[in-house]
């Protein structure tokens, strides 16, 4: 009991400490050291074999991607191309629509392969242009980039090539495609859900006289420079965003190169095409430096949250819960709901949630005879509720990129990507329970 007392504290220590804008790296530390503490775990193992392994581990298979989509966002950035992309979509959508202008790019960017960390990097450039035109507190900034990729291109719409909708097709012998019409129906609630609500906010803050405020130091070409000549021509702005998902597609489809390495040599197809057709515009030499750096202090310290991940996943408090979840006498899909979301709220993580879940009771979930299709999709969408606790790595990048606070993002990232999704996961289990699979 007392373990699992110091592991509820962690998190608190962990979510109070982020709130107070203290560096991750701290942060994690901190909270690692009260589950050590409480869990009566050997100091110097527990950091050594859990902490400081699950960090590296990450940096190390997060290094290029971290690194390189920093760059590729810089790149975009500093030549405007960045800046012309969100001028060509204002002139078709318009300028109330700046809030569904960036959920649509990042839907169409994370549909097509692209990580969630390498979206936040291309995505800020454009979005925080946009804010800025349109006069919206970067209160919303991180909720508007980030819910589509986490919740509807992540768990919900067929055939997303997510590691999480990927995942059950070994458990559950299904395919990418599975539970097509409950994750159709869930994507289309999900995402009118989140747009209203972003929607409402804003109007909600201007009402109230809040207004956008740039970080200090923070260089924002105007969307005004598209009409004095300042950005590169349309077509150079949309060239490397498309060679990119083109050469993502064909590298995963046509070669056996494992998906990171292909978004890899992607990402550095689309950088040095970028330089190329923005050697005008750029300072290449501090435009990549600068990038590089940016990318991989954020890596630093999404590394030390997983860290702490590490520690929770090893402590016998965790062993404990996940244990006592999986045994509950209720109903499989509740049973499932709760297990997957509890889990992975502790570590921050769906594929966490989602991975421990299918090991332990993926074999009892087929032999209730519920259909499989309908089985993958409600575990997939479970697992992106409340996965997005102030220690996720995705919302710890997002908010390093665009540098604000928790307390001030976190508000709108609860409500849109763990909130909502963990409704539309109730969905699902109705959906499926009638027969629409």
């Amino acid at each position: 009991m007392v373990g699992i007392i110091g592991l509820i504290l962690a998190v608190a220590v962990v979510i109070f400490t982020i709130w107070k804008n203290w560096h991750m790296a701290i942060v994690s530390l901190l909270g690692a050291l009260v589950v050590i503490a409480f869990n009566g775990m050997n100091l110097t193992d527990t950091l050594t074999k859990s902490f400081m392994a699950q960090m590296s581990s990450f940096a190390g298979n997060w290094f290029l991607l971290f690194m390189l989509g920093a760059i590729f966002g810089k790149v975009m950035g500093d030549s405007g191309a960045s800046i012309g992309i969100a001028n060509n979509l204002l002139k078709v959508l318009g300028d109330k629509y700046v809030i569904l202008v960036i959920m649509i790019t990042g839907t169409v960017l994370s549909y097509g392969g692209i990580g969630t960390f390498i979206i936040a990097f291309s995505i800020y450039p454009i979005a925080v242009a946009l804010f800025q035109k349109a006069d919206i507190s970067k209160k919303l900034i991180v909720a508007t980039i980030m819910v589509s990729p986490v919740t509807v291109c992540m768990a919900m719409l067929p055939g997303s090539p997510s590691t999480q909708n990927l995942l059950p097709t070994t458990i559950f012998h299904t395919t990418a495609y599975a539970g097509s019409a409950i994750g159709l129906i869930c994507s289309v609630v999900m995402f009118a859900s989140a747009y209203f609500y972003l929607n409402w906010q804003m109007k909600k803050a201007k009402a109230k006289g809040e207004h956008f405020t740039a970080n200090e130091g923070e260089v924002i070409m105007d969307l005004n420079a598209a009409d004095n000549g300042e950005l590169p021509a349309i077509w150079k702005c949309y060239v490397p965003i498309i060679l990119l998902l083109v050469a993502m597609f064909i590298l995963q489809k046509a070669t056996k190169i494992p998906s990171s390495y292909a978004v890899a040599y992607s990402m550095i197809l689309a950088i040095v095409v970028g330089c190329f057709l923005y050697r005008d515009k750029l300072k290449i030499q501090k435009t990549i430096c600068d990038g590089a750096s940016g990318g991989l202090g954020a890596l630093i310290a999404t590394s030390a949250i997983m860290g702490f991940g590490g520690v929770v996943s090893a402590s016998p408090a965790y062993s404990q819960i996940v244990k006592g979840l999986l045994g509950m006498n209720v109903n499989p899909l509740i049973m499932a709901l709760l297990s997957i979301n509890v889990i992975a709220a502790i570590t921050g993580s769906s594929m966490g949630g989602l991975n421990i879940f299918l090991n332990s009771m993926g074999n009892y979930m087929i032999a209730t005879g519920l259909n499989p299709s309908f089985l993958h999709r409600m575990v997939c969408i479970a697992s992106s509720g409340f996965d997005a606790m102030p220690h996720a790595s995705g919302i710890v990048v997002c908010n390093q990129i665009a540098k604000t606070s928790q307390k001030d993002t976190y508000k709108h990232v609860f409500i849109t990507c763990a909130l909502m999704p963990f409704c539309c996961a109730i969905l699902a289990c109705i959906l499926g329970s009638i027969g629409i699979i």
